[in-house]
């Protein structure tokens, strides 16, 4: 965090008299400030390094990490640039070799140049250690770890020349609210950047999430209905990946055999840092500033009646983060003490381990019918999150 009412204090770190920023509190200058938030997020990178070696010798660090064009995934891809080149110029350090995947969600393009393929061009330039490359929602169709027939818009005949896009976008306006339409387009990202990772045999895939949007995402979980995935959502470590086949276009009455199950390591480099701090780290380099796109900046509108659930708890806690930094930090870290129950069954949509007990609870406490709603034949298939998002 920025603030000019301690450009008058040295900073604490080194005692240069030019401190402008404030860090947790006490004043910064500007290399103690970046010096900062880089060994936060190498600090994890070591864990993660750590925990996921197989063997003694040093092994090639392959990571996976997701881009959407914000503040904090273009701070970790400044990082993981940053990290690249560090261990090119050392001497028999092992490789650092990143792939930064943008995911196009942009369903009014098809076979075309998009303008996230423009900006992504930019983002090579800038970061030259990084491989970069452009991944169309649209390829979410071919994956396995979804049970297609859970999800009954898609496995419905398509239209005569209907193309993989244009069922995306039948599948989204036949959600029933902007939260579910932003729920499984998240999940449907997840998907894809899981499954890049995996069949090209990264050792990791890293998310960029800050404290605070980790703080958003389990309070959103827990409102659309999954609090007991939380642990699976929030912490770094191995996530349970299902495949399912038996079920694809042309066996669209399939029941989506469960296949296989696969742990892989999900990690948040940049859960220690807060947003504002991101924010920060940003403008000291205006050179990557200027590539996130302005849409991405805070915006003044306070009607919630157009936003999902995930873009209200975004905005509460971007606000209360200033003056109750802890309470943001506190709910990461209490999250982050839950323990990971493992089940025999997983949801065939989000891929968390079902809770049949809470599931009942919930949709008991709330009055839903069983026999309501278009996903009412997929009991034990899909979380009560899910079922909700799907059917309303």
């Amino acid at each position: 965090m920025a603030g000019p009412e301690v450009a008058s204090r040295p900073c604490l770190r080194c005692k240069n008299p030019d401190a402008p920023y404030q860090l947790r509190n006490v004043a910064a200058c500007q290399d103690c400030f970046i010096d900062y938030v880089d060994s936060k997020a190498v600090k994890r990178l070591t864990v993660l390094q750590r925990e996921t070696r197989t063997s003694s010798r040093p092994e090639p660090r392959r990571y996976v990490a997701g881009l959407s064009f914000g503040p904090s995934s273009t701070v970790l891809t400044q990082i993981l640039d940053k990290q690249a080149r560090y261990h090119a110029s050392r001497k028999g350090s092992s490789p650092f070799e990143p792939l930064v995947i943008h995911i196009d969600t942009d369903l009014s393009h098809h076979n075309t140049t998009t303008p996230a393929q423009k900006l992504l061009a930019k983002y090579r330039e800038r970061f030259p250690n990084v491989s970069f490359e452009c991944v169309h929602l649209s390829k979410v169709f071919s994956l396995k770890t979804i049970d297609w027939t859970t999800l009954p818009a898609i496995t419905a005949p398509a239209a005569e020349g209907e193309n993989d896009t244009e069922r995306l976008r039948r599948f989204f306006a036949s959600l029933p609210s902007v939260t579910s339409r932003a729920d499984c387009l998240r999940l449907f990202v997840r998907h894809l950047l899981l499954s890049v990772a995996m069949e090209r045999s990264y050792s990791a895939l890293l998310f960029g999430h800050s404290t605070t949007a980790l703080a958003s995402l389990t309070l959103s979980e827990v409102a659309n209905g999954r609090g007991f995935a939380v642990p699976w959502q929030i912490n770094d470590g191995p996530f349970t990946v299902c495949t399912y086949g038996g079920a694809d276009e042309t066996d669209v009455g399939g029941q989506g055999r469960d296949d296989a199950k696969v742990q892989f390591p999900i990690y948040y480099p940049l859960r220690e840092i807060l947003k504002a701090e991101v924010m920060t780290y940003l403008s000291t380099t205006p050179s990557v500033q200027e590539l996130v796109p302005s849409d991405n900046a805070p915006s003044s509108v306070v009607s919630h009646k157009d936003q999902s659930i995930e873009e209200v708890m975004a905005r509460y806690f971007e606000g209360v983060e200033g003056p109750y930094s802890g309470i943001v930090t506190n709910v990461v870290r209490t999250a982050g003490k839950l323990d990971r129950l493992v089940t025999s069954r997983y949801c065939r949509l989000c891929g968390i381990t079902l809770d049949d007990e809470g599931d009942s609870t919930w949709a008991g406490e709330l009055g839903d019918d069983p026999a309501e709603g278009g996903v009412s034949s997929d009991e034990g298939k899909l979380c009560y999150g899910c079922k909700r998002s799907l059917g309303g």
